[in-house]
């Protein structure tokens, strides 16, 4: 035998429905704060590789030969830096700082290999969630011609 349709138990099937749609919408963000961290670690550690470098070269050559002034080379979340971005989105002195893990690696590259060869390096915030610091991108560049000093 059916109950009689109230209201109360409307009330009560859609507060359940509510509830569950909260501890759904909690599992999934736990499951992305799990993900991210996960990420966040292999960042950290992780090593720049010959292949890393072959790609990096090929970035270069391939905006050079479409005449850019640059190319994007990697691009991380900016809540992997210390500041969470802060310094990079202000070109404060000290962003290279800001740099860790995997970016720091790359920075490294530059530094001892491409900067001798007359690269220059860039690092800004590529986009921004709610007015926030997105994701940040690492840039190699080069001048418009060879009048940059030698």
């Amino acid at each position: 035998m059916t109950h009689p349709l109230t209201v109360a138990a409307l009330y009560a099937e859609r507060k359940a429905k509510q509830e569950e749609a909260m501890r759904e919408a909690q599992q999934a963000r736990a499951e992305e704060n799990r993900l991210h961290d996960e990420e966040h670690l292999l960042f950290l550690n992780r090593k720049l590789t010959d292949d890393d470098k072959a790609d990096i070269d090929k970035k270069i050559r391939n905006g050079f030969r479409w005449r850019e002034r640059e190319a994007q080379i990697f691009t991380f979340p900016s809540d992997y830096c210390p500041d969470e971005g802060r310094r990079i989105n202000h070109a404060l002195p000290g962003w290279e700082q800001q740099l860790v893990g995997y970016a720091g690696e790359i920075y490294r590259y530059w530094e001892s290999e491409l900067k001798p060869g007359g690269f220059g390096f860039n690092a800004r915030i590529v986009n921004f969630q709610d007015g926030m610091p997105g994701d940040v991108g690492l840039f190699i560049t080069w001048p418009d011609d060879l009048a940059y000093g030698e």
